[in-house]
């Protein structure tokens, strides 16, 4: 009789496993599968997109078939694939295509900027826009004031926006075709930057003020057709596919790229979408027009607000001044630039939003403008006790410990910044005291407090392992630390990045780990982030990145 029960045991263990025959087995490997902390396995087994189970080598080895994949690790390491849950999109095109901005972010000098424009300009319709996008004062020795596009051409308009996407320069053509002049005010939340001890705007225009740029009556650069767009876009995606980024989110997602994000996911591109809708379409929403989505590939259940301004621009509203001379007064009197939306048209957005059954995510960097946003997204939630709505704050930079109190208590989600790498050395405006709250991982973490880490691409770059060790490190390029008592390790930046963003779109219990029944998403890297020099980090390549159980990238 016991010999008959031990067959028949055997017989149950035996069917279901090979009834489930792997499509793909990863053996021999070092998979941290953020089950708990230190947790490893050696093997993983998917089919149909899933993972059908993780252990040891001679555990999955039963899920081996005649068609099964087998791809031997030989001790490199598998994470789940990052999830970059703030991103702003874009398709990418060949620089001599008219309708190409141009890419300015590396470029490391005034006189190379220059010589970019002017390449551009060689190329391009007398009269027609030149678009660049990424300026980093830093690196370029100052701000491209007007004087110095105008070296470029003077012939088009030129206009470049700064790497935080929150200032913009304009050569002299395009001011005077903008009207901008001595005359001219500041707008709400917005500010011409002017020569000193003049009126004269100098071109650089923050914030809104940037808006008076954009409604110039000028020739703008032809639009591609269609499928043109449609393979830059692809480009763009494969692209972040290739650096380890299996999920992103679209921050500020139109009626348009909505059609564009459809088509992608009909032609079953590997890539999962979270799209956030911009708030001036929230009209859309609310009729229908934009309907909730809520699918394995594409989710749209967010809004997205700007109240404040940036952070590496060095225009949000902060309670204390700016550790820095304010070059209008000459004293340390500079707060930044005031939201241009009050604390009461920010309560009747959210609460249009929130009583919609729709996500919050909105834009704060100031510990100012974060308090605002913290307000109204109480307020919303006192007359609409709604459960667990997971209203995100973008960004989050400049906290308090009342803020984080705050966020706990509200169980708001963090979505916290890790650029320091590329943006660190425009921190110094803060203060050391204020940087020990500067996007504070460890903090979070110590309190209990899920939260997710972004790149804001193309803010700062979105390869995987470069914004893991930004995290980490918390260094700058030049090798200076920001806020070192945030610093948290590499397993749990991962988790942040996985699991965290998974979390902030309700979709946690699918993916964001590797586990039974998750979705088959994940990397192949050719050096483990948890045993190197957190230095290192940002150098580890990725050599396989997996999407639905299908190998979508591989490293020559």
């Amino acid at each position: 009789m016991k010999k008959l029960l031990a067959l028949i045991v055997l017989i149950a263990l035996y069917l279901p496993l090979h009834a489930q025959q792997a499509d793909l087995i990863l053996t021999g490997g070092n998979i941290i599968t953020l089950k708990q902390k230190g947790h490893r396995a050696q093997a993983l087994a998917m089919a149909n997109g899933r993972i059908l189970a993780v252990g040891s080598n001679i555990e999955i080895a039963k899920y081996a078939g005649k068609n099964t994949k087998i791809i031997k690790l030989n001790g490199k390491t598998v994470i789940p694939g990052f999830n970059d849950v703030h991103q702003h999109p874009a398709p990418v095109y060949p620089f001599e295509a008219l309708y190409a901005t141009i890419r300015v972010d590396t470029v490391t000098s005034m006189k190379n900027l220059i010589a970019l424009v002017k390449r551009k300009a060689a190329i391009t319709p007398k009269g027609m826009l030149i678009r660049g996008v990424g300026y980093n004062e830093t690196l370029l020795g100052g701000q491209p004031i007007r004087d110095s596009l105008d070296k470029a051409t003077s012939e088009h308009p030129v206009l470049l926006s700064h790497v935080s996407g929150h200032l913009s320069a304009a050569n002299s053509f395009l001011m005077d075709k903008a009207g901008i002049n001595e005359s001219t005010k500041d707008p709400a939340g917005g500010l011409f930057e002017r020569y000193p001890g003049t009126n004269k705007p100098d071109g650089i225009c923050k914030e809104s003020a940037a808006g008076y740029l954009r409604r110039a009556k000028i020739t703008n650069p032809p639009k591609p057709t269609d499928e043109e767009e449609m393979a830059g876009y692809r480009l763009y995606f494969n692209q972040v596919l290739a650096s380890g980024v299996t999920s992103i989110g679209d921050a500020n997602t139109s009626p348009q790229k909505v059609a564009i994000y459809r088509k992608l996911v009909a032609e079953q591109f590997p890539m999962r979408f979270n799209l956030l809708i911009w708030w001036e379409y929230l009209d859309q929403v609310l009729n229908g027009t934009i309907p909730r989505t809520e699918t394995d590939f594409l989710r749209i259940a967010g809004i997205k607000v700007v109240q404040g301004n940036s952070l590496s621009g060095k225009t949000c509203w902060l309670n204390d001044p700016y550790d820095m001379i304010n070059p209008l007064t000459g004293k340390r009197d500079y707060y930044g630039i005031p939201p241009a939306r009050s604390q009461a048209g920010l309560d009747s957005l959210f609460l249009a939003i929130h009583n919609a059954g729709w996500q919050i995510a909105c834009h704060s960097n100031g510990d100012r403008e974060i308090a605002m946003v913290i307000s109204s997204i109480e307020k919303a939630m006192q007359q609409n006790p709604r459960p667990d709505p997971r209203h995100r704050i973008e960004h989050c930079s400049l906290t308090t410990m009342k803020i984080m109190e705050d966020i706990k208590r509200d169980g708001i989600i963090p979505v916290f910044h890790c650029y320091l790498y590329e943006l660190g050395e425009k921190m110094a405006v803060y203060g050391e005291e204020r940087l020990k709250m500067l996007h504070p991982t460890r903090t979070a973490q110590d309190m209990g407090i899920v939260y997710a880490l972004h790149s804001d691409a193309p803010i700062s770059t979105y390869p995987a392992m470069i914004r893991l060790g930004s995290a980490v490190a918390r260094k700058t390029k030049e090798g200076n630390v920001i806020g070192a008592n945030q610093c948290v390790d590499a397993e749990d930046a991962i988790k942040a990045y996985c699991y965290g963003g998974a979390y902030t779109t309700y979709e946690e219990k699918k993916k964001g780990s590797l586990l039974p029944g998750y979705f088959a998403d994940m990397i192949i890297l050719d050096a483990d982030p948890t045993a190197v020099d957190p230095d290192k980090i940002k150098d580890i390549k990725v050599n396989t990145t997996i999407v639905n159980g299908k190998v979508v990238f591989q490293a020559k």
